[in-house]
């Protein structure tokens, strides 16, 4: 039991990264509308407004295209405290920023903090923790990431609460926009304290080594019940060889099948949408007819059901398997999406071009846009890190893990920065039948290319998939 509590305080501690991302998403979506303004803000176009707020993603996917190399020279540990620095710099100096530019340099810096952890973290905690356990503490990743939306909502709704809008002034003549970036702070640097104090990944002192240290971390986490044997297969696994970006390479498909498998898995589910669910909620519902106070308590209401969902998405990974939550996640969210986007036809448009639904209609988009994150959240976003962790062979595991979320975090760039315009264009019934159609080619995905990694040893993963 000791053992148990150990790696659970470990992963969760690793896990907190994610909980920086999930607060960032809920912080822009109740800053964004004032950032975008005249009367406090920078008076931004859709494109602009695009920017800022996807400008986050793009940072992530570089500091996850380099954080593999990185975490393979200096190890894990430091490499996510790094990570924290970054962001608590980005929280600081985003607040602080007085035009547009500045703006979206820092939020391009906490960005590259963002990606660092979102890479490190699954893979550290795959590399920790035993086969039969990887499932559920993997989670803990989704479950910070949901847990640091509810935060930052509940940090919004306080701060609104006190000063009386996002546009008003606070304290030391900040608005209160300001004071939502400058609440990044405190997460940061909490991450960045308990990280400090997390033992060295095994495999990475394997790789540089330090074989006697690793073997001495595994009997302190009850990783494994014979950690001279495992120590053995880790350096077989190895085979002496360090990481690097061009063993992913293969001289047929350009890229090894297994590194496409997981590049197609995490971007197609960035382009299905799911992030403007959140980043744009508040916007969207005033869009539909909802405002006021119930605009910005209806986000809080779904982060809540959305952590419920990770916690039961969380007891039965290791049961059911990563294969069937990702099989039944692809087709409640395209169902989910398909009638959204009908639902969306309904409405009527006002001078101002604002989309102006029915109450019966207006409830139906409500909650079927809704049921695309609450589904997420107990499927796709618990098993997500998950699999990105474990699918990969040891030699390849930072470098295929930083390649395929850089490919996440473009494809969130992509989708975030073109929401303000699509739905401009094509309006928000053809914004969400395109990611309904993505959410059908993951649906094909899944049926014909992802392997279960359920109770897999890191060791025993494979190059090759079908």
């Amino acid at each position: 039991m000791r053992n148990n509590n150990r790696l659970l305080q470990i992963a969760g501690a690793a896990a907190l990264g994610g909980f920086l991302f999930g607060f960032d998403v809920a912080v822009i979506n109740g800053a964004i509308g004032s950032v975008s303004g005249s009367e406090t803000g920078f008076g931004l176009t859709p494109w602009q407004t695009g920017l800022v707020v996807s400008i986050v993603s793009l940072g992530a996917a570089v500091g996850a295209a380099i954080a593999g190399g990185i975490a393979n020279r200096i190890g894990r540990v430091k490499v996510m405290i790094a990570a924290a620095i970054l962001f608590s710099i980005s929280a600081i100096m985003s607040g602080l920023s007085f035009s547009f530019g500045a703006l979206v340099i820092w939020r391009l810096v906490g960005g590259f903090g963002v990606g660092i952890s979102a890479v490190i973290a699954p893979a550290y905690i795959a590399e920790i923790a035993p086969a039969d356990k990887r499932g559920r503490l993997g989670t803990l990743q989704q479950l910070a990431i949901a847990v640091g939306i509810f935060g930052a909502f509940i940090t919004n709704f306080i701060l609104v609460k006190a000063t009386g809008s996002a546009d008003a002034e606070g304290w030391f003549g900040l608005h209160t926009w300001r004071w939502m970036f400058i609440s990044e702070l405190l997460p940061a640097v909490l991450y960045g304290v308990f990280v400090i104090f997390l033992p060295e990944s095994p495999r990475y002192l394997v790789s540089i080594g330090k074989e006697e240290e690793a073997e001495k971390i595994i009997s302190a986490v009850g990783s494994d019940s014979d950690p001279k044997g495992r120590i053995n297969e880790i350096r077989g696994s190895l085979a002496g060889h360090r990481p690097r970006f061009a063993d992913l390479r293969d001289k047929k498909y350009g890229l090894r099948p297994v590194v496409w498998v997981a590049l197609a898995f995490a971007f197609l589910i960035q382009m299905a949408g799911i992030n403007n669910v959140l980043l744009y909620a508040t916007d969207l519902w005033s869009t539909v007819g909802f405002e006021g106070n119930l605009s910005v308590f209806i986000p809080v209401l779904t982060s809540i059901i959305g952590i419920v969902m990770t916690i039961v998405g969380m007891s039965v990974i290791d049961k059911v398997g990563r294969r069937p939550l990702l099989l039944w996640g692809a087709i409640g969210m395209f169902v989910a999406m398909v009638v959204a986007a009908i639902t969306f036809t309904q409405g009527t448009l006002t001078e101002e071009g604002a989309l102006n639904l029915s109450g019966v209609w207006a409830m139906v988009a409500l909650i079927s846009v809704h049921l695309v994150y609450i589904i997420f959240c107990g499927t796709w976003g618990v098993v997500l890190w998950v699999f990105l962790g474990e699918i990969f062979p040891n030699q390849i595991r930072t470098a295929g893990l930083g390649f395929a979320t850089a490919g996440n975090w473009i494809g969130g760039t992509l989708i975030t920065f073109l929401f303000p315009v699509t739905k401009e264009y094509i309006g928000l019934s053809g914004t969400y039948f395109s990611y309904a159609v993505v959410a059908a080619i993951l649906i094909w995905l899944v049926a014909r290319h992802i392997p279960e990694t359920k109770g897999v040893e890191l060791e025993d993963m494979s190059y090759d998939l079908k």
